[in-house]
């Protein structure tokens, strides 16, 4: 059997192992989570992380208002409901009564209030400040009652408060001094601080006053840093942890054939994007940025790059876990057409550039070398060149005209296309500027009805795949990895949660203090 195929196969087995086990108990009370990262957490300011480990320090410890589901609906949190008002201007959030943090206070409308607020303040330095900068000001009506009032139209407001830096803080905290919050606990999260230290790990445990009855289940969650991955997969395999929570292609064979290991693989938006800057030769020119399309095999490019863990993507940021996703017609390899069209472009006898890949993930090399390969019978002579990430960040990102980046899953449409390919977006690499799409974007925004919703955006990513400001290959699974007795563990496709208040230990879970 192939090894790819025995790894899916192992795979599916391990998976349909882990829910027999799971559909055979129920959740049951106790036992020490040991969770494995290859990151520090810097910071517990929730309003300043920034990475995986610190997500999960986040929702251990802290409460939003909304979160998103794992299909992307903002779902109640501390907020039980919310409405917008006609123009979606204005929304007032209901919050859930007799929650308390954890030294004491309850959580009120004004804390919410003030964590909003604090977000938006530069001197915090959060990365949802522009997640939320729609908004123009927050009230607290009463403390139940928080009325959120916005510079214009958003119908996305409730699923950009799910954002991960957004968790309530207490209004008296930030008044007093917002650097408390680095190292301390005020948080109302299913789990209290037992002890930190960004160079070794994180202890949380259970608190008993938390405001949905009877979870968590766990005693206690352990975050421990493994810098070298190979040491992070053996500690897994030999039971010293219990779940790995950003897997890697390196050492996901190894990891999926393993005894007692299940492997876990999520569907997601991420990407790998190839940046054809469109004010400058030769991209600026459709017909080349086509032509470099069609010569791409993506389901070759898919096993040859990240070996099947992932999907084809046809240039579409927008990905099937997306809420208002459009599937888009698939493109197929058509190296005659391409070269067709280059030598429409003028290039008749073919084009060479260089191609700029950071060193940091090894991926963006790998899709560097397929693409050569791939788009040489069209006419492309790509020479592609590594260079040290720290040097790309200085000198080539947003600067060059053809080189690899990246972007993560985003909360929204709205927050793909704002942050990336709107004329005014902080991230547009490409200098992509098409005044349809912008309005399209700003149309749905303040667009509450769904469908309508639907249809606007379904327009704006045809615009995206027509004119190709990115050429996007696939988008990347999530990939971690748990021993079979930890139960009831989801990595959200955002990757940014792994609902602890859910997890529980089932048979065969070492006993820990």
């Amino acid at each position: 059997m192939p090894p790819l195929a025995r790894r899916f196969l192992l795979q599916a087995t391990a998976a349909l192992a882990g829910l027999g086990a799971a559909a055979a108990d129920t959740p049951r009370r106790g036992g020490v989570l040991r969770v494995s990262t290859s990151l520090r957490i810097n910071t517990l300011n929730p309003m300043r992380h920034l990475q995986v480990p610190e997500y999960l320090a986040a929702e251990a410890m802290y409460s939003s208002l909304t979160t998103l589901s794992e299909t992307m609906e903002p779902e109640p949190c501390l907020a039980l409901r919310w409405e917008p008002n006609g123009e979606a201007t204005e929304f007032t959030f209901h919050l859930r009564p007799g929650v308390s943090f954890h030294h004491g206070p309850p959580v009120t409308a004004a804390d919410a209030a003030a964590t909003i607020m604090g977000v938006l303040d530069p001197k915090n330095a959060s990365p949802a400040m522009k997640n939320l900068a729609q908004i123009s000001g927050t009230t607290a009506v009463d403390p139940l009652t928080l009325k959120v009032t916005l510079n214009g139209p958003f119908a996305d407001l409730p699923a950009n408060l799910a954002h991960t830096n957004t968790r309530v803080v207490p209004a008296a905290i930030l008044q007093q001094d917002p650097h408390l919050l680095d190292t301390g606990d005020y948080g109302s999260g299913p789990f209290k601080l037992k002890s930190f230290d960004s160079q070794r790990g994180l202890r949380v445990e259970r608190f008993d006053g938390y405001w949905d009855p009877g979870r968590p289940y766990l005693d206690a969650i352990e975050a421990v840093l493994f810098p070298d991955i190979n040491t992070e997969a053996t500690a897994l395999i030999n039971g010293e942890t219990d779940v790995i929570l950003t897997g890697q292609p390196e050492t996901w064979d190894q990891l999926s054939s393993a005894a007692g290991v299940v492997p876990l693989q999520t569907k997601a938006g991420s990407f790998f994007n190839l940046i054809l800057r469109m004010d400058t030769p030769p991209f600026d020119d459709v017909r080349v940025r086509r032509a470099l399309a069609l010569a791409v095999d993506r389901e070759s490019m898919v096993q040859l790059v990240i070996e099947g863990t992932g999907r084809p993507a046809y240039d579409d940021p927008i990905s099937p876990e997306y809420r208002f996703y459009r599937a888009p017609p698939p493109i197929k390899r058509n190296v005659a057409e391409a070269k067709r069209l280059l030598a429409e472009a003028g290039h008749p006898n073919g084009l060479k550039v260089t191609l700029t890949c950071p060193n940091r993930p090894t991926t963006r090399t790998a899709i560097g070398v397929a693409l050569r390969e791939m788009a040489r019978p069209a006419g492309f002579d790509i020479d592609v060149q590594t260079i040290p990430y720290d040097t790309y960040l200085a000198s080539y990102w947003r600067k060059n005209n053809f080189y690899i980046s990246m972007l993560n899953m985003q909360a929204t449409e709205d927050a793909m296309f704002t942050l990336a390919l709107t004329s005014d977006a902080p991230w547009n690499e490409t200098q992509w500027n098409n005044k349809a799409f912008d309005q399209l974007v700003a149309q749905a925004r303040a667009t509450i009805d769904p469908e309508k919703r639907r249809a606007l955006y379904a327009q704006a990513q045809e615009l995206v795949q027509n004119d190709i400001p990115y050429l996007i290959p696939f988008y990347q699974d999530l990939l971690a990895a748990k021993r079979n007795y930890v139960q009831d563990i989801t990595i959200h496709p955002r990757g940014n949660r792994i609902y602890v208040e859910r997890i529980w230990l089932g048979d065969g879970a070492p006993k820990r203090s």
